[in-house]
């Protein structure tokens, strides 16, 4: 049986009025509530009898409210977790509640979800934090910490346990992630070999390289997006991955990265011959880059493919995908012509140290001032004399 809130209370004389002071106190937590309510009987009308009887009923009624929701102190980890997910359905967009569930099933659950939220302890997490620390990455393993502090946090607000465990965990030190040094002839050399890049390579290196896209960004972005008689791509749809599950999605990381891009004039050629193609192959004009039957391009395909890609043509394999990223801010800071606030809304960061402290990396020794586009910027480090024009104007399809 679940221990009872209890109630205990006083009558006193409140600026002339017979008011219950009373306090609830939680068995479990000792945490206490005070309360207050007006009898409503005056002090002066000799009432003390009357206002005596009212108290009853409202100690009464404080004691019923007090406990007519009181869990079991003895309810599990997988209640409150089951409890915060049911909520979290109502709140937050379906393929999120998704992952969320799915980090509970996998490692959360399993380990922790028959243990009574009052034996748990932020030792008890650490160890379970530490050990998924040895086969996850620090970022991966905070999400799994989501559900777990925010089940807790529901048990706190239940005054079944005074304080959130998890919020007492030591982390390890979160670095930033060092951005790999801008070197002109990198991206020269890969806007070469993204010429001779098979589909969907080709379209995802382009955006990536010329357009500053996440992978997410790059697989969920649609004809629909782009708007060859306005000039604009609009970035708003995504599509990330949750182990082999896609989560194909209108949104995008932050309110920030939900951004319109002008067209870079030497890619609009490429990108009407690719729609062309799409059409002449009988495809749903869904996905700008796409595998050559329509399916949709992962996420973590992108991440194989560049990887072979560089191999097989001599570059760094250790380049990620995501560095192209970093390339295309570091051109347009190079150029001269960008501003800082310009460059920050082109790659669609809420925080502007984001821009210039992670991705933007100096030119060395290139010297060389282009203009504020991204077509001249990207042409004028090309190894070769070929324009982006040039490299873009040819789709195909291995």
């Amino acid at each position: 049986m679940a221990s009872k809130n209890t109630v205990s209370g006083t009558l006193v004389d409140d600026k002339g009025t017979w008011t219950v002071r009373g306090r609830v106190t939680n068995p479990i937590t000792g945490k206490v509530r005070n309360k207050s309510k007006s009898t409503g009987y005056k002090v002066k009308d000799n009432t003390k009898r009357k206002a005596l009887q009212v108290m009853a009923e409202i100690l009464a009624e404080w004691e019923k409210e007090a406990n007519e929701t009181l869990p079991d102190h003895d309810l599990t980890l997988r209640y409150y977790v089951e409890a915060w997910l049911r909520d979290k359905e109502t709140t937050t967009r379906p393929n999120t509640v998704k992952s969320y569930r799915d980090y509970a099933n996998l490692h959360i659950l399993p380990a922790l979800g028959d243990v009574s939220v009052r034996d748990i302890t932020w030792r008890t997490l650490q160890r379970l934090y530490e050990g998924l620390l040895k086969t996850h990455k620090v970022v991966t393993v905070r999400k799994y910490d989501i559900v777990v502090s925010g089940a807790l946090e529901d048990a706190v607000r239940d005054d079944v346990i005074p304080v959130n465990p998890a919020a007492l965990v030591k982390w390890p030190k979160r670095t930033q992630p060092e951005a790999r040094p801008f070197d002109p002839r990198e991206v020269g050399q890969i806007l070469a070999i993204a010429e001779n890049a098979p589909e969907p390579m080709h379209s995802a290196i382009i955006l990536g390289l010329c357009y500053g896209l996440r992978r997410s960004e790059v697989c969920g972005l649609r004809w629909l997006d782009i708007d060859f008689e306005q000039g604009t791509m609009h970035i708003r749809h995504t599509v990330t991955q949750n182990g082999k599950v896609l989560l194909d999605d209108d949104h995008t990381k932050t309110q920030k990265s939900n951004r319109t891009l002008a067209l870079i004039p030497d890619t609009v050629s490429y990108f009407k011959q690719l729609r062309a193609r799409h059409v002449q192959y009988g495809l749903p004009l869904d996905k700008v880059v796409a595998w050559p039957d329509g399916h949709n391009f992962r996420p973590d395909g992108i991440t194989r493919m560049f990887k072979t890609l560089l191999k097989n043509n001599g570059l760094d394999p250790a380049i990620r995908f995501h560095d192209l990223r970093h390339m295309a801010a570091s051109v347009l800071a190079s150029s001269g012509e960008a501003t800082p606030k310009q460059i920050q809304e082109f790659m669609g960061h809420d925080d502007i140290s984001i821009t210039y402290g992670v991705y933007v990396q100096s030119a060395k020794d290139s010297g060389k001032k282009t203009s504020a586009a991204m077509s001249k910027a990207l042409a004028g480090l090309m190894e070769t004399p070929a324009a982006c024009s040039e490299i873009c104007s040819e789709l195909r399809f291995g």
